[in-house]
């Protein structure tokens, strides 16, 4: 722009010689080498006025992309600051984790340790359970002995019942055969009581027999009684 006021300026200054020169009688005709640098100036003129339309049709295109630049810059500048939200959140993120990770990690310690007992709780348990589950075979085997001797026993309480019974039977009936017994000794001393009070007039020969007979009698009768005991 500069070189074209200077052009401009030089192109104004020729003319103005020119016209001075034309109206002036005392002054020859203006030369050819005028002619020539006005030509020249002109030239260099259009040749500015293209550069500088291409200057300013670059100039545009420049400003357009600066105008992009800038609104990418913008864009560039809002996701920079979404990027920068988002490190600090995921910042807090991380010292939320971390937090939690050294939580978790006390409580995995925590956990293990109490694991660890109830593992050895366990086993215990297991080894008790085992040491029980000997005693409970030890008890069933013995239990299955005492059931077999208890079934031979029941076996030999009603065998005894029975011949207890039967004794029962056998006694009773030997009560009343006795009972029958000593009634009928009762009648036999009735008898010989009233026959020896009857008889006691009778000869000594009678008597005798009565007495035999009633010694017969008595010792039938402690057969008997050594039979019954």
């Amino acid at each position: 722009q500069q070189e074209k006021e200077d052009l401009q300026g030089k192109l104004k200054l020729r003319e103005h010689l020119s016209q001075t020169a034309g109206k002036s009688e005392a002054t020859p005709a203006p030369s050819k080498n005028i002619d020539l640098e006005m030509k020249q100036l002109q030239c260099k003129l259009k040749n500015s006025n293209s550069e500088i339309t291409k200057q300013l049709t670059t100039i545009k295109s420049l400003k357009k992309q600066v105008l992009e630049k800038e609104e990418r810059i913008q864009e560039l500048q809002a996701k920079i600051s979404r990027l920068e939200r988002d490190i600090n959140m995921k910042r807090h993120l991380i010292e939320d984790l971390r937090s939690r990770l050294k939580t978790s990690q006390e409580n995995e310690k925590t956990s293990n340790e109490t694991l660890e007992s109830l593992e050895r709780k366990v086993k215990a348990l297991a080894e008790d359970c085992s040491n029980k589950k000997t005693s409970i075979d030890s008890l069933k085997q013995r239990l299955n002995v005492a059931t077999e001797e208890k079934s031979q026993y029941e076996q030999m309480y009603h065998k005894a019942k029975e011949e207890l019974e039967k004794k029962n039977l056998k006694l009773t009936s030997l009560e009343s055969k006795m009972i029958e017994t000593e009634c009928a000794m009762t009648e036999l001393e009735t008898t010989a009581s009233q026959q020896l009070c009857g008889l006691a007039k009778q000869s000594g020969h009678v008597l005798e027999s009565v007495q035999k007979k009633l010694l017969l009698t008595n010792d039938k009768v402690e057969e008997f009684m050594t039979f019954v005991k």
